[in-house]
């Protein structure tokens, strides 16, 4: 089922509450299935997307796919407002554990993000301007998906079209709860075939990951280390991989004005758009 709705944004928190929302009326597309016809009832109710569209429609829009955090085991779709910057946002629920095992969270995610580049266009979306992106979980989610091509590739989309990944205080080593899954200490350092550090290779898109500076234990290394293996042995090119920490903790970090900023102003970046610093209401008073 399909709902179409104008009024104020107001999206959903995501798991360490990094975006705050602003006061824009963009169009709003709420509950779309984009998983399989062969569903589970389960499936049916976790596997939607709600997107939220720009109010200038003069031209195809750019395009953020935001995955929620929550541990793999909760959390509720929503993510950055951008609309007021020209950008749309794509935001996706998934199975969680303990009724979805991976790799079902996977599999959830590669079809939200498949859906969106074959339906965005429909909305008004330029499907060569996606970016994917999410906070902890949602990051791990978005950041496997893209570096490892197979996902999207039995989709039949090739991830490289991507305009840009943004991984928010993500795993890049084996998730937690896929390890607990497998009777793996949450400790242990497993970095298999469902790690972005598994899949480390030089991508034609740029990619900004951010984290704070009082984060969960070691989530700053693994980054680091991310990036550093995509340096030094995929030869990804130091332009197209930015690693940047933000004062906070990985629940508080996110609302670093700062941070917020250059979260959009990447994508702007990227979109060949302006980015501008100030709030919508501010500009609507101009």
């Amino acid at each position: 089922m399909k709902t179409v709705i104008r009024y104020p944004l107001a999206l959903a928190m995501i798991a360490s509450s990094a975006f705050t929302t602003a006061a824009a009326e963009p169009e709003f597309h709420k509950g779309i299935y984009y998983g399989p016809d062969n569903a589970t009832a389960y499936q049916k109710e976790r596997c939607q997307l709600d997107i939220y569209l720009p109010s200038d429609k003069s031209t195809k829009f750019p395009v953020l796919i935001f995955f929620h955090g929550g541990g793999l085991t909760g959390g509720n779709r929503g993510g950055p407002d951008l609309t007021s910057q020209g950008v749309c946002l794509v935001a996706p629920s998934y199975r969680l554990n303990p009724k979805a095992k991976c790799p079902d969270y996977l599999n959830d995610a590669a079809d939200a993000v498949a859906w969106t580049f074959k339906n965005i266009e429909k909305y008004g979306g330029d499907p060569n301007r996606i970016f994917v992106g999410g906070m902890s979980a949602g990051s791990y989610l978005a950041a496997l998906i893209a570096m490892d091509k197979s996902w999207l590739g039995k989709r039949g989309v090739d991830i490289d079209r991507l305009a840009g990944l943004l991984p928010i205080s993500g795993h890049m080593i084996t998730h937690f709860t896929v390890r607990k899954e497998r009777g793996i200490s949450a400790q242990s350092g497993l970095s298999d075939e469902f790690s972005p550090l598994f899949h480390v290779r030089k991508t034609p898109f740029p990619i900004f990951i951010q984290c704070g500076d009082n984060d969960y234990p070691a989530r700053q290394e693994e980054n680091k280390l991310f990036v550093a293996m995509m340096l030094k042995f995929a030869k990804q090119p130091t332009s197209k991989i930015t690693y940047n920490e933000y004062p906070g903790t990985h629940g508080t970090f996110g609302k670093n004005k700062t941070k917020q900023e250059d979260f959009a102003r990447f994508i702007l970046k990227h979109s060949s758009r302006e980015f501008s610093a100030e709030s919508p209401s501010e500009q609507k008073q101009k």
